[in-house]
């Protein structure tokens, strides 16, 4: 093989979350594929590598000046260079050059920087703008993400492309039938990071208590957010019906609750939706783009109001509503098939 015959995934930056799930999977599938012997892979040091990556690899510190050494140093050897984590390579190689973008809240930021918590979010998206030149297209999951990279200038429509890809074969399997499934349970697998709408979801569930109507709320808060643990402890106490598992696998709940409850305001992809939906479950969803690019959901409510949200769960109780229909595909295939071409 000779040196520039390798195609690089630079996975730097991506060490959990949906991110490292997607990197995960997409491990396994180069792994499995005639063409394993061709990729390269540059990881970050937190990331837990699937025991299928044995070999063709380079694990460096997550900084920014490790990663231009790198680029310098080695970025002559390969073919193609696919970068996972958002940012462009920090120099201009002689290959063509694809960049995964997947997160909305990056193009979010130039709108709002003049807000004190999205400083951080806006630096790192004067990173990408300055490294833009470095790549030829960005690689989204959603139409909805081409139309917010068009919209914030990085890329015209035609440099960005709509790939969803997500591992599903986890969720391939016969799950119950709805008719057996527990009653009247909800789930919302999500951390409590802003655009998820906790605040929103929590002052529905009280709405409905004050209602009299107690549906089971299956939620994942974590320790970084005490004042929703605390708001879920006291209305439990007024006897709503809240279950916070922390973290949990969500295939049990997905294979055993009748609906996906989906509040969220802003995804680059809303991977739950999917899975889901594979699962056999109904979808009562915010009203917006993002939805409606993966999912035709069975019910929609407004986000940002508790009465729509509450009255879109009465209605997923008390009446037959549809399942939803997927909309978005797994294009693995397609992804790959453009990485070794």
């Amino acid at each position: 093989m000779s040196a520039s015959d390798f195609i690089l995934i630079d996975g730097l930056y991506i060490n959990k979350g949906g991110g490292a799930v997607l990197l995960q999977y997409l491990i396994e599938q180069v792994a499995a594929s005639p063409a394993a012997g061709s990729f390269y892979f540059l990881l970050d040091p937190r990331f837990e590598k699937p025991a299928c990556l044995t070999g063709n690899y380079t694990v460096i510190a997550n900084k920014q000046t490790e990663r231009y050494k790198f680029y310098r140093a080695k970025g002559g050897r390969f073919r193609k260079v696919f970068c996972f984590a958002n940012t462009p390579p920090p120099v201009r190689l002689k290959c063509p050059v694809y960049t995964y973008m997947h997160n909305q809240k990056l193009l979010e930021a130039p709108k709002r920087w003049k807000e004190r918590s999205w400083w951080k979010l806006y630096l790192k998206y004067l990173i990408i703008k300055a490294f833009n030149k470095n790549t030829d297209y960005y690689i989204v999951q959603t139409p909805h993400m081409v139309q917010e990279m068009a919209e914030v200038g990085l890329k015209d429509a035609a440099h960005c492309l709509s790939i969803p890809f997500y591992d599903n074969s986890k969720y391939a399997v016969a799950s119950p039938p709805f008719a057996d499934r527990r009653k009247n349970e909800f789930v919302f697998i999500s951390n409590p990071s802003p655009q998820k709408n906790y605040p929103s979801l929590l002052d529905a569930w009280e709405y409905l208590l004050d209602q009299g109507r107690t549906p089971v709320l299956h939620v994942t808060i974590d320790h970084t957010a005490p004042h929703f643990e605390a708001r879920v402890k006291a209305l439990n106490e007024r006897g709503a019906k809240i279950v916070n598992h922390v973290y949990v696998d969500p295939r049990e709940l997905y294979f055993n609750c009748p609906f996906l409850i989906f509040p969220s305001i802003m995804e680059s992809f809303g991977l739950p939706l999917l899975e889901a939906a594979e699962s056999g479950m109904k979808i009562i969803a915010s009203n917006l783009d993002f939805v409606f690019d993966v999912v035709e959901p069975s019910l929609v409510f407004e986000p940002y109001d508790k009465a729509s949200i509450a009255a879109a769960v009465m209605m997923a109780m008390d009446s037959e509503t549809g399942f939803p229909r997927v909309k978005a595909k797994n294009e693995i295939g397609k992804l790959m098939a453009l990485l070794t071409e």
